[in-house]
């Protein structure tokens, strides 16, 4: 009768703990704008916000397009062995930039533009479609500043 009573208790407690709710992932706190260096001038205040992200490192999130962001000091961190890498060159506001973008298996990953001679890249996007577009506006607007 006692063993019963263990196993019902036991029963009761994993369905209760089934039953509990999940926390949400939080979302990147804001932050303080940081230091960027050239592109400091360049994104549009009204649609970018700092945050910080979970590895420490300060992010721009776009305002209107859902998880939309973007790194001014990109890890160069697409190198990983199941990373498929595309590379190809594109103009943005008169100049070329080198853009490699990293696929993890056919899921998008990150782009890293790095403007044409650059030892370091300009900016990560981790998101395609509008975000890329909202990222290379960053870019256009950097470059329509260095005339």
């Amino acid at each position: 009768m006692y063993c019963l009573q263990l196993v019902a208790i036991a029963t009761l407690a994993a369905i209760l703990v089934g039953c509990a709710q999940v926390p949400e992932p939080t979302s990147p706190e804001p932050i303080a704008a940081p230091k960027i260096g050239a592109l400091e001038s360049a994104y549009d205040r009204a649609k970018w916000t700092w945050v910080r992200n979970a590895d420490g490192r300060a992010l721009l999130r776009h305002t209107e397009v859902r998880d939309c962001f973007v790194d001014p000091q990109p890890p160069l961190d697409v190198h990983d062995p199941g990373f498929t890498l595309k590379r190809h060159d594109k103009t943005i506001g008169g100049a070329r930039y080198d853009v490699i973008t990293a696929y993890d298996k056919r899921d998008f990953w990150e782009a890293v533009y790095t403007r044409s001679g650059a030892s370091a890249p300009a900016l990560g996007v981790y998101a395609a479609g509008r975000c890329l577009e909202e990222a290379e506006r960053i870019l256009q607007s950097y470059e329509a500043q260095r005339r």
